[in-house]
């Protein structure tokens, strides 16, 4: 038999065991703070592994599982902004150090502020959504769309009701910004601002789509065809801040555990780079206390163990 075959084999059922794992834990609750997210099938899981060779692997739920990106598209705008601006001025808008706490903390910014801790608690991708090029709120949204398809390889929608849902109900984020604003971090119009942000965590994927992120980081920056969509310096500092701070006060247990970093979701998704080897993307919804996917999770531990895809093995 074809070597090839045997390793997607072998693969294939990595995937169908830690989804079968996934499966038996019943455990978590829906982000009801955005009543739209709480009206989802909380049993759907779905798991996918995408290759620098284009191949990708599914398992569970995934032809008919559809998500928004929440806190995930953080990467896009952070990616985006190191790729036009450099780091240096990124991380004068916002540092890279985790926090130790929740991601919509507005405790940690108002004791350690003003400028947010990292890019991917709230305060923190706010801030850069304020820093996107334009003059106007529809050329930030074109900013985002012309970026979303450049990380991800096609467009994506944006869920119109999931952004409605936010706009309606993001009080705290509202707090925050407004925050930002007294502090001078934020320039101009707050609503402005939010609205980007809004939008930028309703892009919707399936995690096919999402697995296609975490696969450029895993291969350099490159795409299936071998073109440099972002450059290594670019890869180097997304990984390490995903490693650091990609899932708020649970990164250092997450990468002990699987040895990927990793970005969650409220959605319930969560995506990380097998780093030599992959990009992966889970979902289900079901959170734990700290907003991350506990089955998400669960498939991550199954498949870092299957396939020893631990960075430290």
């Amino acid at each position: 038999m074809n070597r090839d075959y045997l390793d997607k084999e072998a693969l294939q059922g990595a995937l169908n065991d830690a989804v079968i794992k996934a499966l038996l834990n019943q455990e978590g609750a829906l982000a009801n703070y955005i009543p739209e997210l709480e009206r989802v099938d909380p049993n759907k899981t779905s798991i996918a592994i995408k290759f620098p060779s284009g191949d990708i692997l599914m398992a569970g739920d995934a032809k008919d599982h559809y998500f928004t990106l929440q806190s995930v598209a953080k990467m896009i705008v952070l990616a985006g902004l190191l790729e036009e601006e450099g780091a240096e001025k990124v991380i004068s808008w916002t540092g890279m150090e985790p926090t130790g706490r929740a991601f919509a903390s507005i405790s940690q910014l108002e004791k350690f502020g003003p400028v947010p801790a990292n890019p991917f608690v709230n305060s923190g991708a706010i801030a850069l959504c304020n820093r996107i090029p334009g003059s106007q709120v529809e050329d930030k949204l074109q900013w985002l769309t012309h970026w979303t398809e450049k990380l991800f390889g096609a467009p994506l929608p944006v869920n119109q009701e999931v952004f409605e849902s936010e706009y309606r109900t993001g009080d705290r984020n509202r707090a925050i910004a407004y925050l930002l604003k007294s502090n001078g971090v934020l320039r101009g119009d707050v609503d402005e601002t939010l609205r980007v942000y809004f939008t930028l965590c309703s892009y919707q994927a399936n995690v096919m789509d999402a697995a296609h992120l975490p696969m450029l980081l895993a291969n350099g920056g490159r795409d299936v065809e071998g073109r440099q969509i972002l450059n290594s310096s670019t890869c180097k500092y997304i990984i390490a801040v995903m490693a650091t701070c990609g899932l708020y006060d649970s990164s250092g247990s997450h990468l002990v555990h699987t040895g990927m970093p990793a970005k969650s979701g409220v959605s319930g998704l969560v995506v990380a780079v097998a780093l030599g080897h992959a990009g992966v993307a889970t979902s289900s919804p079901r959170l734990d206390s700290k907003g991350t996917s506990i089955r998400g999770e669960i498939m991550l531990k199954s498949l870092s163990k299957a396939l020893n895809w631990h960075f430290a093995s």
